[in-house]
């Protein structure tokens, strides 16, 4: 009898889950959150930055591939205005993207949404181009084994007081963070980098989920019991 509840309460959480955004940290002061179509994000105004974006990656998403003209603009969503592409000149970051273009390979609206200034955060290009996309890949490819995954990612926000640039004053973070959930097998993985880093296994940054949230002060998958 008390296998079949469990049964029971399990299949009622399942359902639950299903009709809820299991990707979507717990809501913190001076957010404005935002639902695009394909991901979420909280946009903190202060840093002219986005705190997380988090979203959902199927095994069909991972395995999609279309042709996508880059073009960043501000997001229109953003009730103050994101940051612009005119903060962006000569102030020796390129754009990196939170919600990696690599998995937003779907359709032509979603990698419109990647070049969204509220996905953009400022990176060297080399921790962009042998760090941030090493992680992106890897994690595209555990979507692809694992069939769904839940990802959110973001600056570590806590380390601020930060220099900034631009004439939004962009804030330039210290280390970002991402943290992947896989549901169905009940197990995650987080990671926090420091931006100045060019190269070295991601592997070196992995830690738990639990510790990401001590970094960040950020409660991940909120919705599901601990």
């Amino acid at each position: 009898m008390k296998i079949f509840s469990t049964v029971i309460i399990l299949g009622l959480l399942t359902n639950i889950y299903a009709q809820e955004k299991i990707e979507l940290p717990a809501p913190q002061p001076r957010e404005q959150i935002v639902h695009h179509e394909y991901y979420s994000l909280s946009y903190i105004e202060g840093y002219e930055l986005a705190s997380w974006v988090a979203y959902e990656l199927t095994k069909e998403e991972a395995n999609a591939e279309i042709e996508y003209k880059v073009k960043y603009r501000e997001d229109p969503d953003i009730p103050t205005g994101s940051a612009t592409t005119k903060d962006y000149k000569n102030a020796g970051y390129i754009m990196g993207q939170l919600a990696f273009i690599e998995h937003m390979m779907m359709s032509e609206v979603s990698a419109r949404e990647s070049f969204y200034l509220s996905n953009i955060v400022p990176h060297k290009l080399s921790f962009n181009k042998y760090v941030w996309k090493t992680l992106g890949n890897i994690i595209k490819a555990w979507a692809y084994e694992c069939g769904s995954l839940y990802i959110a990612s973001g600056p570590v926000l806590a380390d601020a007081p930060f220099g900034t640039f631009g004439p939004s004053k962009v804030s330039i973070p210290e280390r970002y963070y991402s943290v992947v959930l896989d549901l169905e097998d009940e197990r995650g993985i987080g990671f926090v980098i420091r931006s100045s880093m060019s190269s070295s296994s991601v592997k070196r940054y992995a830690m738990s989920i639990d510790e990401v949230e001590k970094i960040t002060g950020i409660d991940f998958f909120h919705i599901l019991p601990d």
